[in-house]
C-alpha cells in the first residue's frame, strides 16, 4: 500500500517537472520569436557641441552686362592682339583680319550671278519669245490681264472641243458592241468545236476496235493451238461487237464531216462581220477624227498662251530676286569692314574665343570685355530650408580668404532654382568686388551665422514630426527573468538650431539618453524594439 502511494507521487512529480520544461522551452522559443519580429534600430547618445548655421556652396564669378565684341560679316583672323585678363582701352586693336572679300560678301555676289544665270537659262530652254521676256521686264500687268482675258474664253472653247469628243466616244462605245458583235457565233462555235471532237473520238475508238478484231482473226488463222485460236477467236468477237455498239462507220464519219463544214461556215460568217463594219461605224469613226482635230488645235492655243502668262509671271519674279540679290550685295560690299578690330569700350578682357587662322561666322563673338566699374556677380544653389537662414544683405566668406584678400561677396537675391523646378532649391546671387578677380574662376563661398555651442545635440536623421509637433524616440530599458526589454519613448523637443547633419534641441531630458537614429521598419512611440548583436 505505502509502495503504490510512493509510486503515485514519483509519477505526479515527473509529470510537473515536464509541465516546467516544456513551458519553459515554449517561453524561450516565443521570447526569441517575438525578438526577431521586431524593428532593429541604430541608436547614439546626445552629445554637446556646436553646431554651424554657416551655408556652403561654390559658384563661378561672371561678368555683369558684359560688351561682347563681334563682327558683321564672317572672315578669317589673322594674328590675336590681346589675351584674358589684359586692359584695354576703347580703340585698341583687339584682332586683325586677313584682307579680302568677306563670307557674306562672297556668298551675296555668287547669288547674284547665279540668278542671272537662272533668267537666261529660264528663256533659252523654254523657247521663251521677246515679247513676253519684253512685257516681263517691263512689268506689264495690263499685258497680262488681257491675256487672262483670253485665256478664259480659250479655256470655254477647250471645255467645249472636249465634251464634243466625249459625247462622240460615248457614241462609239454604245454602237461598237452592235457593229462587230460576234459574240453568239462564238459560242456556236466553241459549241460546234466540242462535238467534233466527240465524233472524233468515237470514230477513233471505232477504227481502234476495228484493228482489233482484223489483229485477233489473223493470229487465229495462223496459230496450231486449238486452245489459243478459240480465245482469239472470242476476243475477236468481243471487240467487234463493242465496235457495233458505237454505230455505222459510214455514218459515223459523216458526222465528223458535218461538223467541220458548220465549223467552216461559222468562221466564215464571223470574219464576215470582222471584215465589214456598218456605215455608222465609219461615219462615227470620221466625227471623232475631226472632233479630236479641234480638240488638239484648242488646246494647243490654250496652253500656248497659258506658258506665256506662266513665263512672263516667272522671269518678272527672277528680275525682282535680281535685283534684291544686287542691292544686298553691293550693300555689303559698301559696308564692309577694315582688317582691324578694335575695342568697342575699355575694360578687362575676360574671354578670347579665337584664334589666329580661324574664320569667324558674322556676330559670333570673338571676345568678351568687362567694363570699368562694372561688378561682378556669382550664383550658388542651395536647398529651401538654407536659404530661410540668410537674407539680402548678409556678407559671405571666400575660402582661401587670405588669397582673396580684396574680394566682397554680398548677397544681393535669393530666388527660385527654375533650371530645376522640381528640387524645390533656391539659387544665391552674390555681387562681387574686388580688384583680383577673373571671370570663370571658381569661389567656394560660407555665408550665414557663425558656430555655436549647445547642450544636446543628436544627428538630423533623429528628428521627427508629427501633427503633435517635433519629438525624438528614446530608449528605454527594462530587466525581466528573460534578458532586457528596450520600448521607443517619445520625447517631444524644440529645434534651436541645425545644419546639414547634426540639431540642437532643447528638452527635459538629462543629455546622456540613447536616441534612435535608424531602424529596419517604421517604428512609433511604445513599440518594442530590438538592438544590434
Amino acid at each position: 500500500m505505502k509502495k503504490l502511494e510512493g509510486n503515485r507521487k514519483d509519477w505526479i512529480k515527473n509529470i510537473l517537472i515536464v509541465f516546467l520544461v516544456v513551458l519553459l522551452v515554449l517561453t524561450f522559443f516565443s521570447n526569441t520569436i517575438m525578438n526577431h519580429s521586431l524593428a532593429e534600430v541604430s541608436s547614439t547618445y546626445i552629445s554637446s557641441g556646436s553646431i554651424s548655421t554657416a551655408i556652403r556652396g561654390t559658384g563661378t564669378i561672371q561678368s555683369v552686362d558684359p560688351y561682347n565684341v563681334t563682327i558683321s560679316e564672317g572672315r578669317k583672323v589673322e594674328s590675336v592682339q590681346v589675351r584674358r585678363g589684359d586692359t584695354v582701352a576703347k580703340g585698341d586693336v583687339l584682332f586683325v583680319l586677313e584682307a579680302g572679300d568677306s563670307t557674306e560678301v562672297t556668298d551675296a555676289k555668287k547669288a547674284y550671278q547665279a540668278l542671272l544665270e537662272q533668267y537666261d537659262t529660264t528663256i533659252i530652254d523654254n523657247q521663251i519669245g521677246s515679247d513676253v521676256v519684253t512685257a516681263a521686264q517691263n512689268k506689264d500687268e495690263a499685258a497680262l490681264a488681257d491675256k487672262t482675258a483670253q485665256l478664259e474664253q480659250r479655256a470655254a472653247v477647250l471645255k467645249q472641243k472636249k465634251e464634243a469628243l466625249d459625247d462622240i466616244d460615248a457614241q462609239i462605245s454604245v454602237t461598237g458592241a452592235t457593229v462587230v458583235d460576234t459574240k453568239a457565233e462564238e459560242a456556236q462555235l466553241e459549241a460546234a468545236n466540242v462535238a467534233l471532237q466527240a465524233a472524233k473520238d468515237v470514230l477513233d475508238k471505232y477504227n481502234e476496235l476495228q484493228t482489233k478484231v482484223d489483229s485477233y482473226l489473223s493470229e487465229a488463222q495462223t496459230t496450231e493451238d486449238e486452245a489459243k485460236k478459240w480465245d482469239l477467236i472470242n476476243k475477236a468477237v468481243a471487240a467487234g461487237d463493242e465496235r457495233d455498239a458505237l454505230g455505222d462507220k459510214a455514218v459515223l464519219e459523216a458526222n465528223v464531216k458535218s461538223y467541220e463544214k458548220q465549223i467552216e461556215s461559222i468562221n466564215k460568217t464571223i470574219e464576215e462581220k470582222k471584215a465589214q463594219p456598218t456605215q455608222i461605224s465609219a461615219e462615227l469613226a470620221y466625227k471623232r477624227a475631226v472632233a479630236n482635230n479641234e480638240y488638239t488645235q484648242a488646246k494647243n492655243s490654250y496652253d500656248e498662251l497659258s506658258n506665256e502668262i506662266k513665263y512672263q509671271r516667272q522671269l518678272q519674279d527672277l528680275l525682282d530676286q535680281i535685283a534684291e540679290a544686287k542691292s544686298k550685295y553691293e550693300t555689303l560690299e559698301t559696308k564692309a569692314i577694315g582688317t582691324e578690330v578694335t575695342a568697342p569700350v575699355s575694360g578687362i578682357v575676360t574671354a578670347v574665343n579665337v584664334v589666329a587662322g580661324e574664320k569667324v561666322a558674322a556676330e559670333a563673338t570673338m571676345a568678351t570685355i568687362q567694363l570699368s566699374g562694372k561688378d561682378y556677380t556669382l550664383e550658388m544653389s542651395v536647398t529651401k530650408e538654407q536659404a530661410a537662414r540668410i537674407k539680402v544683405g548678409d556678407i559671405g566668406q571666400a575660402s582661401n580668404s587670405w588669397y582673396y584678400s580684396d574680394m566682397t561677396l554680398t548677397v544681393s537675391a535669393i530666388k527660385n532654382d527654375t533650371t530645376n523646378p522640381s528640387s524645390g532649391n533656391r539659387i544665391v546671387v552674390f555681387t562681387v568686388t574686388g580688384s583680383d578677380i577673373n571671370v570663370g574662376q571658381s569661389v567656394t563661398v560660407s555665408v550665414g551665422d557663425k558656430s555655436a555651442n549647445y547642450d544636446m545635440i543628436v544627428p538630423n536623421t533623429a528628428i521627427r514630426e508629427d501633427k503633435n509637433g517635433t519629438y525624438i524616440l528614446v530608449i528605454t530599458s527594462k530587466s525581466t527573468p528573460l534578458g532586457n526589454r528596450y520600448t521607443a519613448t517619445r520625447v517631444d523637443v524644440t529645434k534651436l538650431a541645425s545644419d546639414d547633419t547634426n540639431t540642437a534641441i532643447s528638452c527635459g531630458l538629462q543629455g546622456y539618453e540613447s536616441v534612435i537614429t535608424t531602424a529596419t521598419k517604421p517604428v512609433s512611440a511604445g513599440d518594442l524594439v530590438r538592438l544590434p548583436k
